[in-house]
């Protein structure tokens, strides 16, 4: 979530974004004149970040975007780690290789 978002409003975009992932096939979230101030920025925002489409008149679809941005805000190392796969492998076998060059210096010094 960007800096500067409130946590009423993180909660709000959360939710309205939970609703549209969790609804099914061809949900879609519509708006009404008398619509909650907070709930509305939450869905601009959304809108804004292409995770919503306007299809209509106060009428949103969830986008594939918007999927991505789900998966990426409820478990955002796996997100990352999905999309880094390689640099995380070899950052991973530096490490592990670093580690046996170490362990053999030590017995090599103590034996």
């Amino acid at each position: 979530m960007d800096k500067g978002v409130s946590k009423e409003l993180e909660n709000m975009i959360r939710s309205e974004l939970s609703d549209l992932v969790n609804g099914g096939p061809g949900s879609i979230v519509f708006t009404h004149l008398n619509i909650d101030p907070l709930e509305r920025d939450a869905i601009q925002y959304l809108v804004d970040i292409g995770a919503f489409e306007n299809v209509g008149t106060g009428s949103f679809r969830l986008t594939a975007q918007g999927r991505a941005y789900w998966e990426q805000l409820q478990a955002p190392r796996w997100y990352w780690f999905r999309r880094n796969w390689f640099a995380a492998s070899v950052a991973g076998a530096t490490i592990l290789a670093a580690s046996v060059s170490a362990a053999a210096n030590i017995l090599n010094i103590v034996l």
